[in-house]
């Protein structure tokens, strides 16, 4: 067995989404003074590598701890799609995959080499309505991109979002690594925290080949 870490590391200087807090870890006890060390933090709970729970983009729906556990270990498949700067993912790009119902669909844009560049946060590609409708109908479990979001840095009215959620499909964020795996197949593990009522939270992502 051959694990992949897909996580981004969290730091105070890391990019955030735009009108996003930018991590902080702050002291809290000192070895010195009662017997150990540990830290408060505050950030957004859609920081770095981060899933999206239904309730994100729509009230009434599951918050992130009313995520079954069972969905956060399933079969992905791992389809690579090239794009550049606010390109969409179309059906086209999904052609001749086996999209299994209830697997998650992992997709390498290659936008994840430019984490360090100006517009990583404004003008990531993103998913197009119609394979966002597309994958909402093969029933599967969630979607993961190797950007910042599932929509395209451009799209203002946050369209896959809006697909997806809603379709009780999960969104999977900042994911990184992916041209380690190897494999169209693998087994993906999500490991966000179970805050109540929280529309998202950052996770430790694993890719088990």
């Amino acid at each position: 067995m051959r694990v992949i870490d897909l996580t981004i590391k969290i730091t105070p200087s890391m990019k955030v989404f735009p009108g996003s807090p930018q991590p902080s870890f702050v002291q809290w006890s000192k070895l010195e003074t009662h017997g150990y060390d540990s830290e408060a933090m505050f950030m957004s709970t859609h920081t770095g590598t981060h899933i999206d729970a239904p309730s994100h983009f729509t009230r009434g729906l599951a918050s992130v701890d009313r995520i079954p556990a069972g969905r956060l270990v399933s079969s992905a498949v791992l389809v690579r799609a090239p794009k550049k700067a606010n390109q969409l993912i179309e059906r086209g790009d999904v052609e001749g995959e086996k999209i299994g119902e209830n697997d998650t669909v992992v997709f390498a844009t290659g936008w994840e080499k430019r984490v360090a560049s100006k517009n990583y946060m404004a003008e990531n590609p993103g998913l197009s309505a119609g394979i966002a409708k597309y994958l909402v109908k093969k029933k599967v479990n969630a979607v993961a991109i190797d950007g910042p979001s599932i929509d395209a840095g451009a799209d203002e009215k946050f369209t896959a979002h809006n697909i997806l959620l809603p379709g009780n499909v999960l969104a999977v964020e900042n994911l990184c690594n992916l041209g380690r795996v190897a494999k169209k197949r693998f087994t993906i593990v999500v490991s966000p925290l179970r805050l109540e009522g929280a529309t998202g939270s950052p996770a430790r992502v694993l890719a088990i080949l």
